[in-house]
């Protein structure tokens, strides 16, 4: 995969402490606030609850304080695979919770097969079964901060965000920034805006929309979803 260059500004948007505020850790590259942008009924999400990054691994001593202290994490959640965990373990944390839910099963190498990736990430069982057990916990979790990643923080962080997103009533042109950002924070381009549109197309059209996927192929329950919206939706801007 190519490094990015300076005509690659498509493709990494400008970071901002309004949106998506950049978390500073010495240990993961990838690391932010999903907090900032317009959701449904013209309401804000809440800044300071949903966290995504890249794989937790190379924490330091600081690290864990910044994110126990500064961010309040409470939860963790871990798409890796079983292999990738076990290879790359979380630095641990004490007084965090920990939850392994595997977007892709077992696999853990689709050798540049990207397309074939995101089809996985929308359909696959254990994609959906992850996705389930991600919503169900944010649905529940009342207080502090949640924080989901994968390795990069790309793809099965991207299509998790882009699910949460869609739920929270933010745009998809928001979605699509929030996803380019892992570009401009890890200097790369690896996520492609077509991928994650293949993902919405790919659901959109074996369900009927992404609100007929969340119910019937993730099995969140209207009331999950009410209160995914209680939990993470403001009035503050």
């Amino acid at each position: 995969m190519m490094a990015a260059t300076t005509s690659d500004k498509d493709l990494q948007p400008a970071v901002s402490t309004k949106v998506n505020a950049p978390i500073h850790l010495d240990g993961a590259e990838n690391a932010r606030d999903m907090g900032g942008y317009k959701g449904k009924h013209g309401l804000y999400v809440k800044r300071g609850r949903l966290l995504r990054s890249d794989s937790l691994d190379k924490l330091t001593t600081l690290d864990t304080i910044r994110l126990t202290q500064d961010w309040n994490v409470q939860q963790i959640v871990d798409l890796r695979t079983s292999d990738q965990i076990k290879k790359k373990p979380d630095t641990l944390i004490e007084g965090v919770n920990y939850l392994q839910a595997s977007v892709l099963g077992t696999r853990s190498n689709y050798d540049n097969d990207d397309e074939g990736m995101y089809k996985d990430m929308a359909f696959k069982p254990a994609a959906k079964r992850s996705y389930h057990r991600l919503l169900t916990q944010i649905a529940k979790q009342k207080k502090g901060a949640v924080l989901f990643h994968c390795s990069h923080g790309m793809d099965r962080t991207g299509t998790s965000a882009a699910i949460i997103y869609s739920i929270l009533g933010v745009s998809r042109k928001d979605i699509q920034r929030d996803y380019l950002l892992s570009n401009t924070q890890l200097g790369v381009t690896w996520a492609k805006p077509a991928l994650l549109n293949q993902f919405f197309t790919d659901v959109t059209k074996q369900y009927g929309s992404v609100e007929n996927y969340v119910h019937k192929g993730l099995k969140i329950t209207p009331a999950q979803e009410r209160a995914i919206r209680l939990n993470y939706l403001t009035f503050k801007k």
